[in-house]
């Protein structure tokens, strides 16, 4: 049986209750010199149908007995027909087969129309007292229209009924997977935010700490050659002299210590090494984004720091864009230094489009890209996804370890 919302359901009811009591209310008109094999009959069929609405068809078994029970009604309207002497009782034969229609499989009604047709003739046959061969066929096949009209229209009606439903239930899966993107998306920006933020006061923290042991060992050590060199003075003046030279270069290695500190400060390097700092940015979208990435990280020379930002700042937002708007659930990204160039790429399961519209993050990352004399490319088609592409030119010196994942 259809499954279907609780408004359709009860107007079906509605109407199928609605027919029945009509026609049993015009039938008993039609015969009310003797209305009570018409009444019987009729109640036993509304009964019945009652039945198999109100409880049959909401067990597990349903199919069995409801088809026992349509044959039964067949054969109740076979005996209202033989009792009702206006012959309009046929529209029982109708809503039966409308109802199975409705609850069984096309070849059960079929079959039901077919049964409720041929009960039809037979019964009109003793009705009408036996009449000629021809002009009896030729009646029926006349009345074979209306039953095949019927039985075709409640066909289409229920092929519509059932993309209906199907067209509802989709739209109600769309809505929760909607919903739980939006709940995905909003934690990886706090988690992307957290991570920053984490990593801004962890650097501080880690260049304090520098400055202080800088600072208290450049002091110390100038303190002790000055020392040397006041006590130095009245016995050797040339060997006091070279302790103040010692302490003086100590001084200018403490400050250019100290700058070095600050200018790490303000260029907000992160306070993970670069590739470590990927790897913590997978495992934080595997954890909370619910996806599967695999990737493979080779050895890579040491990078500048807009070089290391324009690639994590890619792989954030390819990834971002991927969950959130491609709804994928799976991603593979290499990174990879061949020639003289970083080779990024992230390849995505999503939905994919025929039209890429860059937005604000897209169109960052093609700028920070094109600023270190990069190329950038991202490439998509329905239904295969997303791929995000950059080359940037780098020098080849001092390389950092990789990883590689399987199962991320």
């Amino acid at each position: 049986m259809i499954k279907l919302d609780e408004k359709t359901e009860s107007t079906l009811i509605k109407v199928l209750y609605a027919s029945l009591f009509v026609v049993l209310i015009f039938v008993t008109i039609r015969n009310l010199k003797d209305p009570w094999l018409v009444i019987l009959f009729s109640g036993l069929l509304i009964t019945s149908v009652t039945i198999r609405n109100a409880v049959v068809y909401n067990t597990s078994n349903y199919s069995i007995i409801g088809r026992i029970m349509i044959l039964v009604d067949v054969v109740l309207i076979f005996f209202i027909g033989l009792a009702d002497i206006s012959g309009k009782y046929s529209i029982y034969y109708f809503i039966i087969i409308g109802d199975t229609v409705l609850a069984f499989s096309y070849l059960f009604s079929c079959s039901i129309a077919v049964l409720s047709y041929i009960s039809y003739g037979i019964g009109n046959y003793i009705y009408t007292g036996y009449p000629p061969a021809k002009a009896f066929l030729m009646e029926m096949a006349f009345n074979s229209l209306a039953f095949i009209a019927v039985t075709a229209v409640m066909i289409v009606v229920k092929y519509e009924m059932k993309q209906r439903n199907l067209l509802r239930i989709t739209m109600t899966e769309l809505k929760n997977k909607k919903k739980q993107l939006e709940n995905t998306f909003v934690k990886l920006k706090k988690t992307s935010e957290d991570l920053e933020e984490m990593t801004i006061m962890k650097e501080r923290n880690r260049i304090a700490r520098e400055i202080h042991d800088t600072v208290g060992h450049t002091l110390t050590t100038v303190l002790l050659e000055m020392e040397a060199g006041e006590r130095l003075i009245p016995v050797n003046p040339g060997l006091a002299a070279e302790k103040i030279q010692l302490a003086k270069g100590q001084i200018r290695k403490g400050l250019n210590d100290i700058r070095e500190s600050v200018r790490m400060l303000q260029t907000g390097r992160e306070i993970l090494e670069f590739v470590p700092s990927l790897k913590l940015l997978i495992d934080e979208t595997t954890k909370h984004g619910e996806v599967f990435i695999k990737y493979d990280i080779s050895e890579i020379p040491t990078l500048t720091g807009k070089q290391e930002k324009a690639i994590y700042r890619a792989l954030q937002e390819g990834l971002t864009n991927g969950i959130r708007h491609g709804k994928s659930t799976a991603f593979v990204f290499i990174l990879k230094y061949e020639n003289g160039h970083i080779k990024f790429f992230l390849q995505d399961n999503g939905t994919g489009t025929d039209k890429i519209v860059q937005g604000f993050g897209l169109t960052a990352m093609e700028e920070r890209v094109k600023e270190l004399g990069g190329v950038f490319s991202i490439d998509s088609e329905p239904g295969e996804g997303c791929c995000i592409a950059i080359n940037i030119p780098v020098e080849g010196e001092g390389l950092n370890d990789g990883y590689k994942s399987t199962d991320s």
